[in-house]
This record gives structure tokens, sequence and C-alpha cells, in this order.
């Protein structure tokens, strides 16, 4: 979707939902679920890259577009012997390269394009014995940041003085625990402030996106919320009733493009995780007083 302005957040409109029965006629195999949606743009179009699971563990596919609008299935990109998500693919230093998440490595691995789009390799173990989920990373003159989350939901930030530097713990942060800890898209930038997607569990997986900005306060690091519920459950949307799960925001000449995953409610009625809700609504708690 494009937009001029992302706050307050845009009105999604269905003309530019992907439907699952879009995807299903695009791909040829057979597919459980496509999420994570990361997109980059250059001379040449638009290049959507997406966790695909099919058979097996789930991979990384691609989606190219000339125009940001009708998009056309590319195939598998990347296939490892572990799970494969959150394909955070971007520029630096005019090379292309891809963050995904690859937890089940047992360490963060960064992949290169030996041939862009469509062939990567590992370029480097960023951090090893670290299996963190979703790592966003942020490269920019006055810092490099990696944030991801543990299978608990604890938050973790990790520094560099370079992409392929040396990533440590940084020794100063706030961290966040249960919901809103886990990044849920890219670091974007507004009037000079830096801001991340991040999860909102509160009505169980996949309930919304939140934004929060990253602050440095006497060289302590934390991200506190800016906009509750960026993106949430489209009652009038029926392909994404159920919630929402990711969003990619960058900007262009025209503004901001964005795109963004979601689900919906195949038998019409809420079937959330009360569970994971209750866990996550108290750990809500337990935030608000560490941060008073």
């Amino acid at each position: 979707m494009q937009s001029q302005n992302l706050f307050p957040a845009p009105k999604l409109d269905e003309n530019n939902i992907f439907s699952y029965k879009e995807i299903d006629a695009l791909i040829p195999e057979g597919i459980d679920y496509i999420a994570d949606p990361f997109f980059i743009i250059d001379s040449s179009g638009y290049y959507l890259f997406t966790e695909l699971k099919s058979k097996g563990n789930a991979d990384i596919s691609l989606f190219t577009s000339e125009d940001g609008l009708d998009y056309k299935y590319q195939g598998i990109v990347l296939d490892e012997d572990f799970h494969l998500s959150y394909p955070q693919v971007f520029k630096y230093k005019h090379e292309y390269y891809m963050l995904p998440e690859t937890k089940g490595s047992g360490s963060v691995l960064l992949y290169k394009a030996r041939k862009f789009p469509l062939e990567w390799e590992v370029e480097d173990t960023l951090l090893h014995n670290t299996g963190i989920k979703d790592p966003s990373i942020l490269l920019s003159e006055e810092l490099n940041l990696i944030v991801g989350v543990n299978d608990n939901l604890e938050q973790f930030f990790f520094t560099a003085d370079s992409l392929n530097g040396k990533w440590e713990e940084y020794p100063n942060y706030k961290s966040r625990w249960g919901n809103e800890s886990r990044p849920g898209g890219r670091f974007f930038k507004v009037d000079e402030e830096w801001y991340l997607p991040v999860q909102n569990r509160t009505l169980g997986y996949g309930t919304g996106i939140s934004i929060h900005k990253l602050g440095n306060n006497s060289g302590q690091l934390e991200l506190t919320l800016a906009h509750k519920m960026y993106f949430g459950p489209q009652s009038e949307i029926p392909w994404f009733n159920r919630g929402m799960h990711h969003l990619d925001v960058q900007s262009n000449e025209k503004g901001y493009y964005m795109v963004y995953d979601g689900d919906r409610n195949t038998d019409g009625e809420k079937a959330f995780q009360y569970k994971r809700t209750l866990k996550f609504n108290l750990l809500d708690i337990y935030n608000f007083f560490r941060d008073d």
C-alpha cells in the first residue's frame, strides 16, 4: 500500500489485499501459510520476500512486481535444513543482504545475494550460539543495532561497529518481556526518529502491530510505545478479520510504501489463544510497573 503519511495509521483498503485465494492461484505447490513480507525496491521494480510454509520447514519465497500492485510468484529462493522466516532484506554498501530468522540453526546468520534476487548464501554469523526470534537490524551513522526475543519473549539488544563487526549484547538497555516485545518488521525513520513495529498479542498470537520508538537516554537504549495497535483486526475485511502480524515500511518518492500480513477466522468465531492471552496480559502488568 502507498501512503503519504504514516501517523495516524492509514486506512486499509480491501482492494490492496492479496488474498489466500489469489496466492493459491499463483503458487503451484500446496502451502500451509505465507507470512512475514519484506520488500526492497530498485530501478527494475519491487521485490517481495516472504516466509512460505509447505512441506517440511518453512522457506523464503519471492514475488516481483513492476508497479508495486500486481505481483508474480518467482519461487523459493532460500531453503535450509532448518526453519526460515522473517526475510529482512536490505541494501548495504551497494550489496544486497538478508537477515532472516535462523533460530533453528542456533545462531543469527547473515545472507548475501550471490545473484540478486534469486541466489543467496551465508555471508557471516553475526551471533554465535544465540537463537533469537525475528532479529530486526538497524544500520545507521549513529547506531548499529539488532533487536530480537528469546522463546520466553524476553527482549535483547545487540550492537556492533559495522554490519560485519563483532556483535555483542549492549551493556545498558531496558528490556521488555512478553506482549509487545517481539519485533514485527524492520526499523524505519520518521522526522529523525527511529521506530520499530512490534507484535501485539492481547488476544493471542497475531492480534496486531504496535509501533515503538527507539530512545537513547544517556546511553541507555529502550523501545517505548509510540502508537498502540497501529494495525489490528479488520472486521470489515474478511481476509484480515482475525488480526495483523507483520508490517514493513519504507519511504519512496510518493511518501511511504508498506506491506503487511494478516489472518482470518474461517469458522465465524473468534478462536483466539486464551492461555497465551492471559499470560501476556499479566506480562503487560509487569512491563507497566517496570516502566513506571
